[in-house]
């Protein structure tokens, strides 16, 4: 579908990450030179990733639940702010900060059934 926006539109499109709780869009966003992961806002964010059930720091490249603390939101700032979502951090490339790749799932999937 991507391939298809970009050559009908005559655009390059990327993939923007974010969440309403922190901030909104703009946590992390492809870089259009590379597309190989998300850049992390890093003067806005600081960016950790978890084993979902001990709550443990893992490695940069090792996927977990990323974990966010805002450096810059005044009104309600969060701290280790816990996503749900299974990335991993990756090292920056193109720009200095780090990167994520892309989220595979979420530490929370559940199906809920009305009854």
């Amino acid at each position: 579908m991507r391939d298809n926006i970009e050559t009908r539109k005559g655009v390059e499109a990327v993939d923007i990450y974010g969440l309403s709780e922190v901030i909104g869009p703009g946590v992390a966003q492809e870089c259009i030179e590379t597309k190989d992961g998300l850049t992390i806002w890093e003067d806005h964010f600081y960016p950790e990733v978890i084993d979902p059930e001990t709550g443990e720091r893992l490695k940069e490249g090792e996927r977990g639940e990323l974990v966010l603390t805002s450096l810059t939101k005044e009104a309600s700032p969060v701290i280790r702010y816990r996503t749900r979502d299974l990335p991993c951090l990756i090292p920056g490339t193109a720009r200095t900060m780090r990167r994520m790749a892309k989220v595979t799932g979420r530490s929370d999937d559940m199906m809920i059934f009305a009854g």
